[in-house]
Parts: C-alpha cells; structure tokens; sequence
C-alpha cells in the first residue's frame, strides 16, 4: 500500500507540475488566456489515456505502481477538469453563454473523441482489434 501511494503521489506530482508549465508556456508565449491552457491539457491527457488504457488491456504485464504513477496520479493531476469547471463557469458569469456551450462541448466532444482515436489506434498498433 505504502509503494502505491508513493507512486501515485510521485506521478501527481508530475502531472501538476506538467500542467503548470504547459499553462505558462502557452500564456507566456501565445497570450493565451487560461482556459486555453485547461482545453489543451484535458485533450492532450485523454488522448494518453487512450492509448495507456490500450496498452494495459492488450498486455496487461504492467506492474499496479505504473499504473497507478501513470493514471491516477500523473493523468490525474494533469488533467483538470475542476479548473474546467471553473473555466466554464467564468465564460457563463460574464454572460458568454455561447462561449461557455463552445468550451464544454469542446472539451468533452474532443477529450472523448481523443480517447477512442488514440485506444483504437494502441490497439491496432498492438495487433488486437481496434475496439476489442
């Protein structure tokens, strides 16, 4: 127990700092604003799980504490769906109803579509069947 919680703690720890950086990076660099940065990391994370959901249900040798380090504690501290909330909830405050539809409808249509691109994609590369 004691090695998974150190696993998942350490990949948290990673993916929060990896959010962080892409977040500035895009602001400092493009003027992004911050909900540009969320939009970017939740697709961009959902399509990794994608293709680690594949991997792991095609070979399945992967060891608990990889996967705990890579999907629950470094995908999860990346993706920040609480800060799309936040995000959304700011677009619909300022009265920007069709930019808060636009930004929840892209993220879930996008991150979801990421997802089943990149695990039918591990699987095809793994020689199982795309959706199997």
């Amino acid at each position: 127990m004691i090695t998974m919680l150190m696993s998942v703690g350490a990949g948290g720890a990673f993916g929060a700092i990896t959010r962080y950086l892409i977040g500035a990076v895009l602001v400092d660099r493009f003027g992004a604003s911050s909900w540009v940065g969320t939009l970017f990391v939740n697709i961009a994370g959902c399509i990794v799980m994608g293709g680690l959901a594949a991997l792991i249900a095609s070979s399945g040798t992967m060891s608990p504490q990889l996967r705990g380090f890579l999907a629950i504690g470094f995908l999860g501290a990346l993706t920040t769906f609480s800060s799309y909330a936040l995000d959304g909830y700011g677009f619909w405050m300022r009265d920007e109803l069709l930019s808060a539809f636009l930004y929840v409808s892209a993220s879930v249509i996008l991150s979801l579509g990421g997802f089943m691109a990149a695990y039918a994609g591990m699987r095809l590369v793994l020689g199982g069947g795309a959706w199997n």
